[in-house]
């Protein structure tokens, strides 16, 4: 018995007529590509990121109580230096006028060691006050970003300079060339201390509101300056 197929039509095959799930294979609509929602996801992401960076206004309120957290925290670091020089400014005055005992003048190279540590980059408070202190930059906060400069350099500069001359000077009474030295660091931690007191007036005129004072002294002149 053979199988009689004349009766069906001898038709060539093509694939595409047949059903599409017979295929097994589909073709993704465009935007439904992995390429394109990687790309549409990285638009996004940095879409967002530039809506988050962009400034946003604040109110004045809002910026005085910013400036004066800065200035709260520049009085908390600047407080130590401010002690020392104090006291380094008193130890020479007192051994000018012959008032040091002479227990006092063995005291005297340790103490002037630890206020020179107080306004040097050893001292936290300055290394604080020198790299993590950040102010936020308003039109206000740009006068206390510089005061904060100033201050940095009343420290580092003029306060520990003068220190240091203060220290030599026990060791090497009357040396004129120190004595004309600490009289130029002198003037201008006083000049320095104008300039960081203006920078927060500037600051306050800006917000029209009340900022904490800057706790930085005003230091008695030196005999023999």
């Amino acid at each position: 018995m053979t199988d009689d197929l004349s009766g069906f039509e001898n038709v060539p095959f093509d694939p595409a007529s047949m059903p599409t799930s017979s295929l097994g294979i589909t073709k993704a609509v465009w935007y439904r590509r992995p390429w394109v929602l990687t790309t549409l996801s990285l638009v996004v992401i940095v879409a967002i990121s530039v809506v988050i960076d962009l400034p946003r206004p604040i109110t004045k309120a809002q910026d005085a109580a910013s400036q004066n957290a800065s200035i709260k925290e520049i009085n908390a670091d600047l407080a130590k230096c401010a002690l020392a020089v104090k006291e380094s400014f008193n130890f020479y005055d007192q051994d000018v006028s012959g008032k040091l005992t002479p227990s006092d003048l063995a005291l005297i190279p340790k103490l002037l060691n630890d206020d020179e540590t107080a306004c040097s980059f050893a001292s936290e408070p300055v290394y604080d006050l020198t790299n993590n202190l950040q102010v936020d930059d308003t039109k206000a906060g740009k006068h206390i970003d510089r005061m904060l400069s100033v201050v940095e350099r009343w420290i580092t500069d003029y306060a520990l300079a003068s220190i240091r001359d203060i220290q030599y000077l026990f060791n090497h009474p009357g040396d004129a060339k120190t004595i004309r030295n600490l009289g130029i660091q002198e003037q201008q931690l006083a000049s320095e201390r104008i300039k960081a007191l203006n920078d927060v007036s500037q600051a306050h005129s800006v917000l029209g509101r009340p900022l904490y004072a800057l706790k930085i002294p005003s230091l008695p002149h030196l005999s023999g300056t």
